[in-house]
């Protein structure tokens, strides 16, 4: 099929660029409207763009946040001679519809998780226009608005080389490049206090092929939440087989991991260390069989293709 994307203006956005690869796995031809996010280079003029659009059989209008980079070219939608049934909306966004924090929301959502759903948490003008909306953090009430889940997947960056087990040298990696959400800096302090007694590893702003080598030598990998409950760093554990210890989800995850056997949850700093307690000391093989599990689950449910079919299922039955 041939499927018109419409796509952020030079910004990175990790849910349309791992749709984009879905897509393209899965054979697809795409047409892009703007680079950004590693398909293509150039921006498409409007009349270009609209002529080939008007050629395809379905349309995805991306969210993108905007810094120093013109507007997602939502007017498409007006101009595209598409049905409203095959165009689709893909919210990437985290604390609320824009992408931004308001306010206090990021200090307050410490002290209440609920705080973390901002407002406007849906684009109702997206809503209205296209015929489905996919977000990447759904939660409950939101599917009674007719939201679509559609989280973060793992995708080819995310599959390092798999180290054996046996020969990983880190028993716990905790990387965060800031500690405003979630409970980060508790998560630091904890495994800063197993020093001494177990390998760990509490390091931040490496250069990227340093962190991937302490990726693969982890037996354990913290997660807590970032912008959004789900963020890049739980598909970066699972992709190289380790067990991810992470910051328990209030959104939806189609097909969720599950506890204890493809990965592992907590939700308050006691329960961190319990779970700790019990993969490095009462049951130490515990991590190899989460960690190969939680991978296998990934590839049968959570790659980028899956994402991508999700989409099309919907909005091209």
């Amino acid at each position: 099929m041939k499927i018109a994307c419409v796509t952020p203006d030079n910004k990175r956005d990790y849910l349309c660029e791992q749709v984009l690869e879905g897509l393209h796995q899965l054979g697809h031809q795409l047409v892009i409207s703007d680079p950004g996010n590693g398909f293509t280079k150039r921006a498409m003029l409007d009349g270009e763009f609209r002529a080939a659009a008007d050629e395809c059989n379905a349309m995805l209008v991306f969210f993108g946040k905007q810094r120093n980079n013109r507007p997602p070219r939502r007017y498409f939608l007006d101009q595209v001679k598409l049905p409203k049934s095959r165009i689709a909306y893909i919210d990437g966004s985290e604390w609320s519809a824009t992408g931004w924090e308001s306010g206090d929301q990021a200090t307050a959502s410490l002290v209440d998780p609920t705080r973390r759903r901002g407002e406007p948490w849906i684009d109702e003008e997206m809503l209205q226009r296209c015929g489905w909306y996919f977000k990447r953090e759904t939660y409950p009430q939101d599917l009674q608005r007719g939201i679509i889940p559609l989280p973060f997947a793992m995708c080819q960056r995310h599959l390092v080389e798999h180290l054996p087990f046996a020969k990983r040298d880190i028993d716990v990696f905790c990387s965060f490049g800031h500690v405003k959400t979630g409970k980060r800096k508790e998560a630091i302090e904890l495994v800063k206090s197993l020093e001494g007694k177990h390998n760990v590893v509490v390091k931040a702003g490496m250069p990227k092929d340093e962190y991937l080598d302490h990726l693969r030598r982890s037996k354990i990998v913290i997660d807590a939440w970032g912008g959004g409950d789900t963020n890049d760093r739980f598909f970066e554990a699972v992709g190289v087989g380790a067990c991810c210890l992470y910051q328990r989800y209030n959104v939806v995850m189609p097909n969720p991991f599950i506890d204890d056997l493809t990965a592992m949850s907590w939700s308050s700093v006691a329960e961190l260390e319990d779970r700790l307690r019990f993969l490095l000391v009462e049951e130490p093989g515990r991590a190899e069989i989460i960690g190969s599990s939680g991978f296998a689950h990934a590839l049968c449910y959570h790659e980028a293709h899956h994402r991508a079919e999700e989409i099309l299922k919907h909005v091209v039955p």
